[in-house]
C-alpha cells in the first residue's frame, strides 16, 4: 500500500515499506510509474530511498538454488559436529532486527589490526573477530591473515624461513639477498608447504587444509604419510582425512582469495559453508532450527565487512528469521514463501 508520508521516510523506513519492496523486486508498471515520479519530484530525502533500493538490489541479485534432498542430513551432521568445536570469540554486536544494519556505516573493507607478542627467538601475530592484518617478514615477504588467524616464527638462519599457520593467510614470498638460499616453509597443521617465489592462500581450519596458488610453484606435504605434490599457478590442494588431493581451478580464479576484499564469492556454495565462513570471521556459533537450510546454494557475491549486514541479506535470501541469543544466532524458516 502506498503511503503518502514518503517524502519524510528514513533509510530504514524504505527498506520495510512492502510497496518499496515490491517496486525493487518486482518492477511491476504501476509501481515504477510511482516511483519514478515520486523520485523526478525532488524530495530532501530522495538520496535515502536511493541508497535503500542499491541495499535492496543488492539482496534480490542472489539466487537461491536447491541442492539434493538426500545429501541434506549428512550436511547438517557436519554443520553441527563443526560447530560445538569452535571457540566463540564475539566482538561486534548484532542486532534482532537486521534492517538497521544495511542503514548503518559500513566497516572500511581493510581493516589493519590485531597484535603480536615477541621476543628475540619467536613473534606471533593474531587477529581477532573481523580483523585482518598485513604482515611484513624478515625477508620482506608479505602476509595478508584474515580474521582469527595466527602466524608464528623463530628467528631465521641462512638455512631456513619457517613459518607456523592456524587460520587463512596469504603469502607473498620474495627472496631476499640474507636469504636467497634458505627454502621457505610453512607449516599449517599436517601440511608443510614450501616455496621459492610464490604467491598462494593457505586456509587450516577445522583440520582441513586448502592451498591456492595464484603464481610461482610450491611443494604440497602431507606429514604422516610423506606425500607430495607439486601446484601449478591455478590449482589447489585439499588435504582432509589424511588425504591430499590436487584441483585444477579456472584461471584467474578469485573465489579463494576474494576475503582480502571483505566478501565471498558464491558458486553453488552451501550454506553450510556460508555459516563456517562466518564464524571464522566473526566468532558467532550458529545454529539451524530447520535443517534443510544446510544444503541450500547460493550464486553471487556476499559482502563481509560487516556482519548486521550480512544477516540482513541471508534473512531475506533464506526466507529465515535471525534471533541471537547471547553468543548464538539461530536461524528460523519462515515457511515455503521466500522473496
Amino acid at each position: 500500500m502506498k503511503n503518502r508520508n514518503y517524502h519524510s521516510y528514513t533509510k530504514e523506513e524504505f527498506l520495510e515499506d512492502a510497496f518499496f519492496m515490491e517496486w525493487v523486486r518486482d518492477a511491476r508498471p504501476d509501481a515504477a510509474a510511482f516511483w519514478e515520479s515520486w523520485e523526478a519530484e525532488g524530495h530532501g530525502n530522495v538520496t535515502v530511498m536511493r541508497e535503500a533500493r542499491g541495499i535492496l538490489e543488492g539482496i534480490y541479485g542472489l539466487e537461491r538454488i536447491q541442492s539434493p534432498v538426500a545429501a541434506k542430513a549428512e550436511v547438517w551432521a557436519g554443520i553441527q559436529a563443526g560447530m560445538q568445536e569452535q571457540p566463540v570469540l564475539v566482538s561486534t554486536p548484532l542486532y534482532r532486527r537486521f534492517w538497521y544494519a544495511a542503514a548503518a556505516v559500513i566497516i572500511p573493507a581493510a581493516i589493519i589490526g590485531g597484535y603480536y607478542l615477541f621476543s628475540d627467538r619467536e613473534k606471533t601475530f593474531t587477529t581477532g573477530n573481523g580483523e585482518h592484518l598485513v604482515v611484513t617478514l624478515p625477508d620482506s615477504s608479505v602476509v595478508t591473515m584474515n580474521a582469527n588467524t595466527t602466524i608464528t616464527y623463530q628467528k631465521w638462519s641462512q638455512e631456513k624461513r619457517e613459518v607456523w599457520l592456524s587460520g587463512e593467510a596469504v603469502f607473498e614470498v620474495r627472496p631476499s639477498v640474507k636469504h636467497l638460499a634458505a627454502p621457505f616453509t610453512v607449516h599449517a597443521g599436517e601440511i608443510d608447504v614450501e616455496v621459492l617465489g610464490t604467491v598462494f592462500n593457505i586456509k587450516n581450519r577445522r583440520n582441513k587444509a586448502e592451498i591456492f596458488l595464484q603464481s610461482g610453484k610450491v611443494r604440497v606435504t602431507e606429514l604422516q604419510k610423506h606425500t607430495s605434490v607439486v601446484l601449478a599457478p591455478d590449482q589447489k590442494a585439499n588435504y582432509e582425512s589424511e588425504k591430499l588431493q590436487v584441483v585444477s581451478v579456472p584461471a584467474n580464479n578469485t573465489k579463494a582469495m576474494a576475503w582480502r576484499e571483505n566478501k565471498m564469492e558464491l558458486t553453488n556454495t552451501s550454506v553450510k559453508e556460508i555459516i563456517e565462513t562466518l564464524q571464522d570471521q566473526y566468532g558467532y556459533t550458529i545454529v539451524l532450527q530447520d535443517s534443510s537450510i544446510a544444503s541450500k546454494t547460493i550464486e553471487g557475491t556476499l559482502r563481509l565487512q560487516n556482519i548486521n549486514s550480512v544477516m540482513f541479506e541471508l534473512s531475506a535470501i533464506l526466507n529465515v528469521t535471525i534471533e541471537k541469543h547471547n553468543d548464538t544466532l539461530t536461524f528460523k524458516n519462515n515457511g515455503p514463501r521466500g522473496y
